[in-house]
């Protein structure tokens, strides 16, 4: 399933959210206080590749539905 990363223009924080298509992505509100300014994140999973599989540090779950 397609999880996300967005950092939050005004609080700063990061989170998840899950999105299953681009309508869902402009929608995202940020969870900690609900701003519309949120940017997505690229992952370490996306832009990171060392030995093995590739598999970065990025952490598997959400932290809610933020969007609405």
């Amino acid at each position: 399933m397609p999880i996300y990363e967005f950092r939050c223009e005004d609080c700063g924080k990061i989170f998840e959210i899950l999105c299953f298509t681009k309508e869902d992505e402009k929608e995202v509100r940020c969870p900690y206080c609900n701003s519309k300014r949120v940017t997505k994140e690229y992952s370490t999973f996306a832009t990171s590749w060392g030995r093995g599989f590739g598999f970065g540090s990025g952490s598997c779950g959400g932290s809610g539905f933020g969007f609405g």
